[in-house]
């Protein structure tokens, strides 16, 4: 998260949720002096309260793949963009997770709101980087 915070131009708000309440405090902490950055501590969903958002990066809750998808409808300004990550790199069309059709990357990918693509990081990693169609 500092690399995105140093990286962000003034005035642009940054807000991450941790579920971690010791973590929390300790991120918190750490930004404490650093203007527009709140760190909440909470399951992911109570991002939604500060939405919308210009950029989103779902790391944990809301990907879509042991709980339910978050909704870029409602995170995101039209044209903002959502980034879920920690995906293996796709290799046939339906994509597949343990022999079944891979819902949540399915989602994103074919979500009506959104213009998704995947993007490969490495042989063994990729994520998926989609911006909200305009209204």
């Amino acid at each position: 998260m500092a690399w995105l915070i140093s990286g962000r131009r003034t005035g642009v708000r940054v807000v991450s949720v941790e579920r971690d309440a010791h973590r929390a405090e300790q991120v918190a902490q750490l930004f404490t002096d650093v203007p527009d950055v709140e760190i909440l501590h909470g399951d992911w969903t109570l991002i939604a309260e500060h939405a919308p958002f210009d950029l989103l990066i779902v790391d944990g809750g809301g990907n879509g793949k042991q709980g339910p998808a978050a909704n870029p409808e409602q995170l995101l300004h039209p044209a903002g963009t959502i980034v879920i990550d920690d995906f293996t790199p796709l290799k046939e069309w339906p994509p597949l997770h343990a022999g079944q059709p891979d819902q949540a990357r399915l989602h994103w990918l074919e979500h009506p709101a959104l213009l998704a693509t995947e993007v490969r990081l490495a042989p063994d990693l990729s994520t998926i980087v989609a911006t909200r169609r305009p209204s």
